[in-house]
């Protein structure tokens, strides 16, 4: 048995390389999205099946795949799922660079998709038992930059890579002959195996913040249930963070948006999306981590008031961009939505571990996943898309825009804000009622390198 370090370095090493690993899963993620044109024209394939690739291929089933996922992860080493999911997705992106046809291809996005269903649910966990209350939300609006970071380095480390890929040509490896968009798919894949070897050095943390009298009783606990007897409190939270992944779908709209109302080509647009990705979201995460600091003295209200900060500044921000009369101020006002995005997106997850108790953390995480990105895309690009048709006027897509953010945001902002002493009585409830904080977060039966100890 080794030694087990309590530091407060080692905690923050810890929350790094899962940052790490969260910025990967998105780099890899969004890298299909920029070799589309490459991909459509080698394996001749149809805008509907290019659709299906970019969305369902791997949304639906991550989605599908996440809650079973998260269950499973609260029975066993939270550490050991992670290391297994990326040795999947890893698999998965470096295959697709051997795909010769569209089946394989769907099959790879759809491995893709359950190798990425453990990263959050079983790292928001981890860092909430490596950290005490009144540290976890600063760790975990650290942890949530991984999704910004991870699609601004898509889009432009991504971009460059794709580039100078297409400027090479085709590489023959071992006899076999790769196109340059097979050759993004093997060199953004096989580094990801590295990061699998380091979660060796992770420690599995003792669960935090329980109320079960043993294991037995913990396993039988159904997360489904307790959140239901206390729908008020969860619901609050839920409507908040469905309503900043809703602000997140008008993204997909940018391209149409700059293009039809300010005549922007695409390759403009798309820089600086990418750009605002890879600065508005750290700004974002330190407007959080800020938030941890300054918004009030209790630290089991800092991540519900951290959404609710982000979401008062991204839906004026968001409502107002598509109809300013000027790129360069929508510009302004997009940037400033990023930021509120971002800090939202911090703030929700750290909010749901403050009323969720240990034993079934990473299936909180994994349902609050699974009902934002399915609510959030299904009542947004949809809804703008037939609103535009009916308009008659394709140009129409800002005051469209616009108009979706205030039928959405408005009502969510006063639920939040109505509905808070919810959410604030039951993180009392939680703190009052869990057992007594462990001497040490580190589980001294895990050490680096061990076997998984089932629950």
């Amino acid at each position: 048995m080794t030694s087990e370090p309590k530091s407060t370095a080692y905690r923050w090493y810890v929350v790094i390389l899962l940052l790490l690993v969260f910025i990967l899963s998105y780099f890899d993620r969004f890298i299909l999205s920029l070799v589309v044109g490459p991909i459509k024209e080698s394996l001749g394939l149809t805008d509907f099946q290019i659709g299906l690739l970019l969305g369902p291929a791997f949304s639906l089933f991550n989605v599908a795949v996440t809650v079973p996922l998260g269950v499973m992860a609260d029975k066993t080493s939270r550490k050991w799922m992670l290391i297994l999911g990326i040795f999947i997705w890893c698999t998965m992106t470096t295959m697709s660079g051997f795909a010769m046809s569209f089946l394989p291809l769907l099959l790879l996005r759809l491995g893709l998709g359950i190798g990425e269903a453990v990263v959050s649910p079983c790292s928001v966990s981890i860092i909430s038992d490596y950290f005490k209350r009144e540290g976890r939300a600063r760790a975990i609006s650290l942890y949530m930059a991984g999704p910004y970071l991870g699609a601004g380095l898509a889009f432009l480390v991504g971009g460059m890579l794709v580039a100078a890929l297409h400027d090479v040509g085709h590489v023959t490896i071992l006899g076999r002959e790769f196109a340059p968009w097979q050759m993004t798919f093997l060199l953004v894949g096989v580094p990801g195996f590295i990061f699998g070897l380091l979660m060796l050095t992770v420690k599995e943390p003792k669960k935090r913040d329980t109320i079960s009298a043993n294991e037995e009783e913990a396993a039988k606990m159904s997360a489904v249930r307790y959140m239901l007897d206390r729908w008020k409190g969860f619901g609050v939270l839920i409507v908040g963070g469905t309503c900043n992944f809703a602000m997140s779908t008008l993204t997909v709209w940018n391209v149409p948006l700059f293009e039809r109302v300010w005549g922007w080509d695409v390759a403009t647009i798309g820089a600086v999306t990418g750009l605002f990705y890879f600065t508005a979201g750290p700004l974002g995460t330190a407007l959080a981590l800020w938030a941890g600091k300054f918004l009030g003295k209790n630290a089991d209200l800092v991540g519900m008031r951290t959404l609710m900060l982000g979401l008062c500044i991204t839906v004026p921000m968001s409502a107002l961009y598509p109809i300013l009369p000027t790129p360069e101020l929508a510009i302004v006002a997009m940037f400033l939505a990023f930021i509120g995005k971002s800090a939202a997106t911090a703030g929700g997850p750290a909010a749901l571990q403050m009323i969720t108790p240990g034993e079934m953390r990473s299936r909180s995480v994994a349902i609050f996943n699974a009902i934002i990105t399915l609510v959030g895309p299904l009542i947004g690009p949809p809804l703008i898309g037939a609103a535009t048709d009916w308009s008659g006027n394709p140009a129409s897509i800002g005051v469209v825009l616009c108009g979706f953010v205030l039928l959405v945001g408005i009502p969510s902002i006063l639920t939040v804000f109505l509905g808070f002493h919810h959410y604030r009585k039951l993180a009392e409830e939680m703190a009052a009622s869990t057992r007594a904080e462990p001497e040490d977060t580190i589980d001294p039966t895990q050490t680096p390198g061990a076997a998984p100890t089932l629950a």
